[in-house]
C-alpha cells in the first residue's frame, strides 16, 4: 500500500472518497509515496512522479487520473530493470503498489524539488526539439538534480539500495 500524493490542482480533479481520508498510514512499498504534478512542455502535457524514499522520478505523458496508478507501474518497471533490481524484488513493488489511495501532498522540500526538476525537464524536452526524447539521458539530468538538491547519493545507488535483501 502507497499513496499518491497529489498537487492541488491535480487533487481537485480525482475524487476522493471518505474512506480515503486516513493518509497517515506509512507505505509498504519500498519506494514508499509516490508524489505527482502535472507539467507542460509545449503541447504535451505530462506528470512528474517522484518516490518519497529514493527521489527516483519519472516523467510520463499525462495520464486519465484513474489510470495514473496503473501507468505509473508500467512506466516504472524499466527504470528499475535498468538500475539492476532483482525481477523478483520489482514484481513484489508492484504487487504492493496494486494498493494504493490518493492523498494530498506533505512534503514541501520534496515539491520544490520536484519544481526545479520539471523547470529542469521542460527545457530538456524544449532542446530536444522534434526528435524523440532521450529517457535515459533525462532521468540522468533529474537525478543529478535531486541529488544536489538533498546531498543524498545518487538516485539509482539509493533506489537500488531499498531493494537489497
Amino acid at each position: 500500500m502507497y499513496t499518491l500524493r497529489l498537487t492541488r490542482s491535480l487533487l481537485a480533479r480525482f475524487r476522493v472518497s471518505d474512506d480515503d481520508g486516513r493518509y497517515d498510514a506509512p507505505p509498504t512499498t519500498r519506494l514508499g509515496d509516490w508524489y505527482v504534478m502535472p507539467l507542460q512542455a509545449g503541447r504535451r502535457s505530462l506528470v512528474l512522479c517522484t518516490s518519497s524514499r529514493s527521489g527516483l522520478t519519472i516523467v510520463m505523458p499525462r495520464p486519465e487520473l484513474t489510470d495514473l496508478p496503473e501507468q505509473l507501474g508500467i512506466t516504472l518497471v524499466p527504470l528499475l530493470r535498468a538500475l539492476a533490481v532483482p525481477e523478483g524484488a520489482i514484481v513484489a513493488e508492484l504487487d504492493e503498489m496494486a494498493t494504493g489511495r490518493v492523498g494530498p501532498t506533505l512534503d514541501r522540500s520534496l515539491l520544490g524539488t520536484m519544481r526545479a526538476q520539471g523547470a529542469r525537464t521542460v527545457a530538456f524536452i524544449a532542446e530536444a526539439g522534434a526528435r524523440p526524447v532521450d529517457v535515459t539521458a533525462l532521468h540522468r539530468l533529474l537525478s543529478q538534480q535531486c541529488r544536489r538538491a538533498t546531498g543524498r547519493s545518487t538516485i539509482g545507488d539509493l533506489t537500488a539500495s531499498l531493494f537489497r535483501p
